[in-house]
């Protein structure tokens, strides 16, 4: 049977909330075991990111994932954080990506939400309301 890298990193996170600090090595040790034995040692980098996931949204806290043309300076990480803080009623950790496709503006992704506040979007929708 194979696994996910979230189904992984829910059962690791499973086991670690439930174990004692000085026996996590040995969880540690059998789990890199497991995806070893498994072929799925390549699937590490994926098994974090949902294993973080996993531990915010047991704090309370979202991870949402924004696009941006440019790096985001400080002001606009802080707007975007309080906006999404106040729209998901919680708290929001950015998680930060650059992508050249976008002309300007956001792609902000959370869970099952996409907000498209790209400036390519924008135009998209003015072309269609002038031929309307």
């Amino acid at each position: 049977m194979k696994f996910s890298a979230r189904q992984y990193a829910a059962a690791l996170h499973e086991v670690a909330i439930n174990t004692s600090p000085k026996d996590l090595d040995k969880i540690l040790d059998n789990f890199v075991r497991i995806l070893s034995e498994n072929n799925d040692l390549r699937m590490f980098g994926e098994i974090e990111a949902e294993f973080h996931k996993k531990e915010l949204e047991s704090k309370g806290i979202k991870q949402a994932e924004v696009a941006s043309s440019h790096p985001l300076n400080s002001d606009n990480e802080k707007q975007i954080v309080e906006v999404l803080n106040k729209y998901l009623k919680g708290k929001v950790e950015l998680k930060k990506k650059i992508d050249e496709n976008l002309i300007g503006g956001v792609v902000v992704a959370v869970d099952d939400l996409m907000i498209d506040a790209s400036v390519k979007k924008s135009l998209a929708e003015l072309k269609k309301n002038i031929q309307e």
